[in-house]
């Protein structure tokens, strides 16, 4: 496996993570058509914003862009481990995990979930939930492949992360909040902060070659 598809697997897959838990949960109180076409619209938007970007691979020195790319994994990394490690000494959890519901302030089985009508307020509070995860996600992976050019390996990367959280959702069911996300993302954020400082360095001797 290479760096590319590493840092795009696990960023993808954190990320999405937390969509899917928060869509399962809307899910659960009534909201299914709500929960899932918001989660593929946003990512859609997303997608979509990623294909008026990709020009930018053409434009931007590649140096820079591996200096953005590392400086963003490093950051993200670093951002992660920390969160992390200060909700295992407290012993908590995020709220999306706890209350995932609560945090969009939607409330469960109300009348237009009932009636079997169709909630634009549950849509638009999931599908900005899904346009922010997505987003990050595409702050993680853009850099990642316009810097190293292994867009085949970001591409596989960012599909497995998502097959992978599916699949695991799946099987799951109901027990999503038996995961334990605060460690995963401890894992991740390691990861992401190893892969970004190797990559500062490699950016910092090809600068000092120069």
């Amino acid at each position: 496996m290479t760096p590319a598809f590493i840092a795009s697997f696990t960023g993808t897959a954190v990320e999405f993570f937390e969509t899917v838990a928060i869509a399962y949960a809307i899910v659960r109180a009534g909201y299914p058509r709500e929960a899932l076409s918001a989660v593929v619209i946003g990512h859609v938007l997303v997608f979509i914003l990623a294909a008026f970007l990709f020009p930018l691979h053409d434009v931007v020195p590649v140096f820079w862009l591996r200096l953005v790319a590392a400086l963003l994994l490093t950051g993200m990394g670093l951002h992660w481990t920390q969160k992390s490690l200060r909700r295992l000494w407290a012993h908590k959890r995020p709220r999306w995990a706890e209350d995932p519901l609560g945090k969009l302030q939607v409330t469960p089985n109300d009348g237009v979930a009932a009636a079997g009508g169709f909630s634009l307020f549950v849509f638009f509070v999931m599908g900005k939930s899904a346009v922010v995860e997505a987003a990050e996600i595409l702050l993680v992976i853009f850099p990642v492949a316009a810097a190293t050019a292994a867009w085949g390996q970001v591409i596989l990367g960012v599909a497995a992360g998502i097959v992978v959280v599916s699949v695991l959702a799946f099987l799951l069911h109901g027990q999503l909040k038996k995961v334990p996300e605060v460690k995963l993302k401890l894992v991740v954020g390691v990861v992401l902060l190893a892969l970004g400082l190797s990559w500062l360095y490699e950016v910092y001797e090809e600068y000092g070659q120069g």
